[in-house]
């Protein structure tokens, strides 16, 4: 069955599942949102990959996680059967023939997964006829959306700016690198003109326009599959189909001055690059942001930085592939966090024995070596 797999990436508030919707809106087009996270989850994680425990660990680890905070049941065994399995790439690819089987008619499958610039080039590198692309969107509006869901504390959420510095200088790097496989798009461009957006992808992805793409109204039926997750607001809480204009102004009235001075005295360039308008600041307010970042140790490093070199950051607060760390998938409230469900306590009971087997599998295979040697 022939294939084409798509990886889009962008900053968290950044419209990744809205492209998702998009895309999948189309009769020969899939895109999931942060539902495999290979990167962050599977690939580099489980060496060497052409072991079978290591491949057991990483499929079970995968489809538990699928099965307890998605409600997807993929069965193991319908990967771990497969006697072709040399690669992280031959991982991914059973993954998508796996799709198309489920959901029939769906030629090109893809995700949008959240922070994941940096691999890119990794993914575009596996094979010269995969597609990627990046979402970029106004920082102000990013921060505004950020502060409302983030579980840090204090003044942290504003480190949010350092990653989209980091965020913007991969877009570019790989734009130029990768021109034919890779492109830009903007959040503000899709709810101002659907149509042209919509376009754009479809000719970037060599597949014929869908006007389905763009009627917002059959959404809700064209999207109601498990492998698709249809975004909440920040703001009300709902979840949000379409298109518009309203969405890529609302953070006018949710920020503070200083956090808008803050942003535009960082990034000014890059606002000027991507057309974004720059709004007359005061420098009282300016100076008030310039100090919540002196008083935050990490954030103060990464201020620094980015003054010396020009670089962003591209670390977590907390640890994205632990448990602890994640959000609950099951409820409107996204500030719940998955420990506060039952779901986490069946997790951890399930990983526990999914553990027990690979150690047993691990042992066994090192038996084996030993008495080939």
């Amino acid at each position: 069955m022939k294939k084409k797999l798509i990886f889009g990436t962008c900053l968290p508030r950044s419209g990744g599942a809205l492209a998702s919707n998009l895309l999948t809106s189309h009769k020969k087009i899939l895109v999931t949102t942060d539902l495999f996270h290979f990167y962050r989850f599977s690939i580099g994680k489980y060496q060497p990959i052409n072991r079978f425990s290591n491949q057991y660990k990483l499929i079970q680890d995968l489809c538990l996680r699928l099965k307890i905070r998605n409600k997807l049941n993929i069965n193991p065994k319908e990967i771990l059967k497969n006697k072709k399995i040399n690669s992280y790439k031959d991982i991914l690819d059973i993954f998508a023939e796996l799709i198309q089987k489920k959901i029939k008619g769906k030629k090109y499958i893809g995700e949008v997964a959240n922070n994941e610039w940096r691999n890119v080039e990794n993914f575009l590198k596996m094979n010269k006829k995969h597609k990627a692309f990046q979402i970029i969107r106004d920082p102000r509006a990013i921060l505004a959306s950020w502060k409302k869901l983030t579980y840090s504390k204090g003044d942290k959420y504003l480190n949010i700016i350092f990653q989209w510095i980091d965020a913007a200088n991969y877009c570019e790097k790989n734009r130029r690198k990768f021109f034919k496989s890779f492109m830009i798009m903007k959040f503000e461009d899709i709810h101002s003109n659907p149509k042209k957006s919509a376009k754009k992808f479809c000719k970037f992805l060599k597949v014929s326009f869908d006007k389905n793409m763009i009627d917002e109204k059959k959404w809700p039926k064209l999207l109601k599959n498990k492998f698709v997750k249809v975004n909440n607001s920040s703001y009300g809480k709902k979840k949000i189909y379409g298109f518009s204009l309203k969405r890529t102004q609302n953070w006018k009235t949710k920020i503070e001055k200083w956090e808008i001075a803050l942003v535009q005295h960082l990034l000014k360039k890059y606002l000027k690059k991507f057309n974004y308008e720059i709004i007359p600041t005061a420098t009282n307010d300016l100076k008030k942001g310039l100090q919540k970042l002196r008083k935050d140790k990490l954030l103060y490093k990464n201020y620094k930085i980015f003054l010396k070199t020009g670089e962003g950051s591209h670390g977590y607060l907390k640890d994205p592939t632990k448990p602890e760390n994640w959000g609950t998938t099951s409820s409107t409230n996204l500030k719940e966090k998955f420990t506060d469900t039952n779901d986490y306590k069946k997790y951890i009971k399930y990983l526990r024995i999914i553990d027990k087997e690979y150690i047993h599998l691990k042992k066994a295979e090192a038996n084996e070596i030993k008495k080939i040697t």
